[in-house]
């Protein structure tokens, strides 16, 4: 275990000012920056020298994973996310930490309320959008709709909305509260309104929480800006954390123009993060080329790094080429290169045409891949903690010791349990019964339908999976997983080995998304489909490319050493027909910048 001071003197002089900042503070944070770094630090700080106990803060993040990174590292410095500290989604923290305690004092009528889950959400929507019109369909109205109630929420002007959006939003949201529902925008809505009209409550939670730390600000949306103002005017202080050049989020309601908002304010001090230590000299050049020529951003490569990156340029006329291209041109020059499967990452734009046909020459061309987004069945919190229980089961058998963190495992379970219980009853009973549950898993071959219905005997899963306030899918996840593998069944046949593994990435590349790849770092990065009207989708609307260049500098700056950019001047039309325009801009914005180079 590594000491504060220790961790404290590495860091770079403005990491170093970040953290010893003592009011308000907002951080640029580019890619590679350290951010999370100094964000851990920052806690640690505060928590062991500026805020006694029993007061600590809360520290808010874009997804569960990047709430366990920090955790991890927390706990590597000493300090246990005890009592003191709230650390987890935005949902969660407005759930937990405002609408559970305050709620039911404030209008007891909804201290019942229950979270709907997305495709119960989807079905509102459609049977909302169907009486205002027929034809209407909610994948054609979410990203409107979540658009209107941040709007609506914050108190701007709605007036370019139409009036069906309008009527399709009241129809919606008097469905979910006949039955007593509320969907994830409403979480936030709630919480914001209960900050908002009560002065006490903000007191109290200035009592609870000095300090908020908010992690990837930029891609959180308006709503919880309004939160943050309020939390502000109640006196507790924020150190918020973003990069408005990676606001990715457009269809969540996400704007850049909040995280600079607070660049603005005379209670608030900017510190920017300008070191990478991520990328090579040249890949911050190319990145930042695409993303705006004309206002750079001054990002330094890490001055003890010596090699430069290396931009790789692929050319398949069609997107309808581009998965062959990959498969016998660019993984092979990425694996001359001393590159293993796991240090690369495939991303696509969406499930379509062209992301089948590179599933189809992936398998045939014997590439071992780690899907992402797999259909079979939903990728969340209990998934991963249930693959990982039987991993590790399997492991202890055949190999003595596992390479899992328990720990977290064990973190998991009790999360589980103070969601369903309130608290950990037996901290001792819980592990004990985690510990057998792991070790009954011996055997790679046995069908997984017999795994859980012990797992759920010795872990007691399905009570666990009653919790009306589930924010992570968990219920639905279960309840198909359980029937799915039996006879006759999606997951018929599988067994203990065949799940694991799909949970397991080393040993395979990652295919996923470009909106997904946020927050990741790989030694290479494949972007393809990158054809004019296709990456960009929508050249000639200003505001869609300023979206999709953020996109592609996302994308981009994943890579450590290597980018491999796969672009072409024809793709395939969705009624099926060829169109010919004009190879990416970003291709020709990277490569001129390396010419001048």
């Amino acid at each position: 275990m590594e000491s504060l001071h220790k961790k404290f003197a590495r860091l770079n002089t403005k990491q170093k000012v970040a953290v010893e900042e003592a009011g308000n503070t907002v951080v640029f944070a580019g890619p590679g920056s350290g951010k999370t770094a100094t964000l851990v630090l920052k806690a640690a700080y505060l928590l062991a020298q500026i805020i006694p106990p029993p007061r600590g803060l809360a520290c808010i993040t874009y997804n569960n994973e990047a709430a366990s990174e920090f955790r991890n590292r927390l706990e590597g410095l000493g300090v246990r996310a005890s009592g003191r500290v709230f650390l987890g989604t935005l949902h969660s923290f407005c759930l937990n930490c405002i609408i559970r305690p305050f709620s039911p004092l404030v209008d007891p009528g909804t201290s019942d309320i229950e979270v709907i889950t997305d495709p119960r959400a989807s079905e509102f929507l459609k049977s909302a959008a169907n009486k205002v019109g027929p034809d209407l369909h909610p994948f054609d109205l979410k990203e409107m709709i979540t658009k209107l109630r941040s709007r609506m929420a914050c108190h701007e002007d709605y007036s370019g909305f139409a009036d069906s959006d309008l009527k399709i939003l009241q129809l919606y949201q008097q469905a979910l509260k006949s039955e007593t529902f509320v969907d994830f925008e409403g979480i936030v809505e709630q919480a914001l309104e209960i900050v908002r009209e009560n002065a006490w409550v903000r007191d109290f939670l200035a009592a609870r929480f000095p300090w908020v730390l908010v992690d990837e600000y930029q891609d959180l949306g308006g709503p919880l800006h309004k939160i943050i103002e309020e939390l502000v005017a109640g006196g507790i202080r924020i150190f918020a954390v973003g990069d408005p050049d990676q606001c990715i989020y457009d269809f969540t309601g996400a704007e850049p123009s909040y995280f600079l908002e607070l660049t603005t304010r005379k209670d608030f001090e900017t510190v920017r993060l300008n070191l990478n230590y991520r990328s090579g000299k040249k890949l911050i050049a190319a990145s930042q080329a695409a993303l705006a020529e004309s206002d750079p951003r001054d990002y330094k490569p890490d001055p003890a790094r010596t090699d430069e990156g290396e931009i790789l340029f692929f050319k398949g006329a069609s997107t309808d080429e581009h998965p062959n291209v990959i498969v016998n041109q660019v993984i092979p020059e990425l694996i001359a290169r001393s590159l293993r499967y796991e240090d690369i990452a495939v991303f696509y734009k969406r499930k379509n045409r062209f992301f089948s046909e590179l599933i189809e020459a992936f398998d045939k061309a014997k590439i071992p891949y780690f899907l992402e987004k797999n259909d079979k069945y939903a990728k969340t919190r209990l998934t991963r903690w249930l693959q990982q229980i039987i991993e590790a089961g399997l492991e202890l058998e055949h190999e003595g010791a596992s390479t899992l963190d328990l720990d977290e495992l064990e973190r998991a379970y009790d999360a589980m349990l103070i969601e369903a219980d309130g608290s950990v009853a037996s901290p001792l009973e819980s592990r004990v019964a985690l510990f057998r549950a792991i070790t009954s898993v011996r055997d790679p071959q046995e069908p997984l339908a017999d795994i859980f219905k012990r797992l759920d005997r010795l872990l007691d899963i399905s009570r666990l999976m009653q919790n009306p306030q589930d924010l992570y899918g968990d219920r639905d996840t279960w309840a198909f997983l359980s029937t799915s593998a039996q006879g006759g069944k999606p997951l018929d046949g599988y067994t203990a080995e065949d799940f694991s593994m799909e949970g397991k990435k080393q040993g395979k590349l990652t295919l996923t998304t470009n909106h997904s790849s946020k927050g990741r770092q790989f030694g290479a990065v494949v972007i393809p489909e990158l054809v004019n009207e296709v990456f960009p989708e929508r050249p000639w609307d200003p505001k869609k490319l300023r979206w999709e260049r953020r996109l592609f500098y996302v994308a981009f700056t994943r890579a450590k050493s290597v980018v491999a950019l796969v672009f072409g001047n024809v793709y395939r039309k969705k009624n099926g027909d060829l169109r010919q325009t004009d190879i990416s801009p970003f291709v020709r914005e990277v490569h001129k910048r390396l010419k001048e180079q």
